[in-house]
């Protein structure tokens, strides 16, 4: 009977050596497929020698390595537009192997480093594009777009920026119009003050009975006065205004010479005339 017993329990122990043996050859795999970069193969070895069936001693490895190799692996999300918008029927592969026949919006998980993705969608060119994945980037959008992109509208021209403002240069009439005030002020002092001198000696000496040939003069001379004021209040009200809405000059234009102006002032017979000559 004992006979019978170790003749029962022979395969047994032969499907338990086997399995020990499959394990160990999970576990070093794993440890391979790891260090070549090859997270999803590794993960899946993993898998295996995680297994209740396996040793104790080669299941805490790989339970332990899996749980850290999980966060490790990286993942896309692929996308693919056309001229009429997302493109969902696009077909994807990574190096050669086909990753998806139709595109979902979801993560696909890929090996870390150098990677070739291949968009292809009929009538459409396929599309490659060469990309550095890397540990643990997850969700890392790789899209595409087939065909040409619409032509984005032509920004609104801005408006030409004004002319740089030169310097507003006093101009010449400024200057005439203030010295014909200074003039006139001068002639209405004069005037004015030997007018009211010959007045007062008239009113002393024959006052009322002065004739017309003494009084003439004193009444030339105070009206010679009271245009002489007149005219210098003008002329300064003018150099006034002149001088505060002087334009600015331009700045590419070349400044010309100056032009001549005069201020002649003659006497007439009843009064004086002032005259300016000359462009302003």
């Amino acid at each position: 009977m004992t006979a019978a017993a170790l003749l029962a329990g022979s395969p047994a122990l032969g499907q338990q050596a086997d399995e020990k043996a499959a394990c160990l050859a999970k576990h070093e795999e794993a440890q391979v497929a790891r260090q070549q970069g090859r997270l999803r193969d590794a993960r899946g070895a993993l898998l295996a020698c995680a297994r209740s069936t396996c040793p104790s001693l080669l299941r805490a490895d790989c339970a332990g390595w899996l749980s850290a190799l999980i966060q490790e692996i990286p993942s896309v999300v692929l996308s693919a537009e056309s001229q009429r918008g997302d493109e969902p029927d696009a077909r994807v592969l990574i190096d050669g192997q086909l990753a998806a026949e139709a595109l979902d919006g979801k993560e696909i998980e890929v090996d870390p480093g150098k990677r070739v993705f291949r968009f292809e969608l009929p009538p459409h060119a396929p599309i490659e594009r060469t990309l550095l994945i890397r540990e643990r980037e997850r969700g890392r959008p790789v899209s595409v777009f087939f065909g040409e992109r619409a032509a984005s509208p032509a920004p609104p021209a801005l408006p030409a920026p004004p002319p740089p403002e030169g310097p507003r240069p006093v101009p010449l009439a400024v200057y005439v119009l203030g010295g014909s005030a200074l003039v006139a002020t001068g002639l209405f002092a004069g005037f004015g003050a030997a007018g009211l001198a010959e007045r007062a000696s008239l009113q002393a000496s024959c006052a009322p009975f002065c004739g017309d040939a003494q009084v003439q003069p004193v009444r030339t001379r105070l009206l010679v006065a009271d245009v002489a004021l007149a005219a210098g209040v003008g002329a300064a009200i003018s150099a006034g205004i002149l001088f505060w809405l002087r334009p600015a000059a331009s700045v590419d234009a070349a400044p010309g010479p100056p032009a001549a102006a005069s201020v002649d002032v003659a006497p007439v017979a009843r009064g004086a005339l002032l005259q300016l000559r000359g462009a302003l």
